[in-house]
């Protein structure tokens, strides 16, 4: 069985910064990490792995530099990384970016596809469901757990929605999209980093995936940022005190209307 992991090397939430210009999210010179739902999901692929035939592949679109983020996932037991990285793919939205993604993942034909609910920069959780349509999968959103049916045919997900909980049985090859619950969190320590850096991950450019560079970058994406601002709360913080339970609701219920 091959289970890919998509990743994505965001800015650590706490130090990003905007361009306000350029409208854009400050890159250079931030601290990146991998982005926390990709990692569960990366954890609970390996968990998976139940044969030496088994492999789990991470592939990531981003600049060189997320290489580092590829070494923390092969530190944590994935097999292989795969990079795509291209001038051409700059400027991709969320559509061109599940574009690339599903042209790498069709040259590995993996049985399951793994992606995080979302990302911590973007926050748009378009990605896993656009590559799922563009390859013509089924797909199963926000699991919190995920495991293989006894033949290993397909996968038993449960999934969180507005009305409860919701399990699911989907045959292979599938993409599931994993939340919080999935896997724990794990961080690769010293030893494994330095068994990790020594596997490097494969480089794939935009004309790799297709000769049709029109579909990548800006001018393959339909969206774009019109406007960044900074959104700050403005709560009055009323304490409802010297009032019983009943009358407390009354007024927290009022002052909702």
């Amino acid at each position: 069985m091959k289970i890919a992991v998509c990743m994505k090397y965001v800015p650590i939430i706490s130090r990003i910064q905007f361009d306000y210009e350029a409208k854009t999210i400050i890159r250079e010179g931030v601290p990146s990490e991998v982005n926390p739902f990709d990692l569960l999901g990366l954890v609970r692929a390996v968990e998976l792995k139940d044969s030496p035939d088994d492999e789990v592949v991470v592939i990531s679109m981003g600049p060189p530099g997320a290489s580092e983020g590829l070494t923390n996932c092969v530190a944590l037991g994935a097999d292989r990384s795969v990079l795509i990285t291209d001038r051409a793919l700059a400027g991709s939205d969320t559509l061109a970016t599940s574009r690339a993604l599903s042209l790498a993942l069709k040259r590995e034909k993996p049985d399951l596809i793994i992606c995080g609910r979302n990302s911590a920069d973007g926050d748009t959780g378009q990605v896993g469901p656009e590559i799922a349509e563009l390859m013509g999968l089924p797909h199963i959103s926000s699991v919190r757990k995920l495991d293989l049916s006894e033949d290993r045919k397909s996968v038993i997900g449960e999934r969180i929605t507005d009305e409860g909980i919701q399990t699911m049985q989907c045959d292979l090859p599938v993409l599931v999209c994993v939340t919080e619950g999935v896997a724990p969190e794990l961080y690769p320590d010293r030893e494994q980093m330095e068994r990790a850096a020594g596997i490097a991950a494969e480089e794939v450019t935009a004309a790799d995936l297709s000769s049709d560079l029109s579909q990548f970058g800006l001018e393959g994406s339909p969206t774009w940022v019109d406007e960044i601002r900074l959104v700050e709360p403005n709560r009055l913080g009323v304490v409802l005190e010297d009032a019983t339970p009943e009358d407390a609701a009354k007024q927290a219920a009022d002052a909702l209307r």
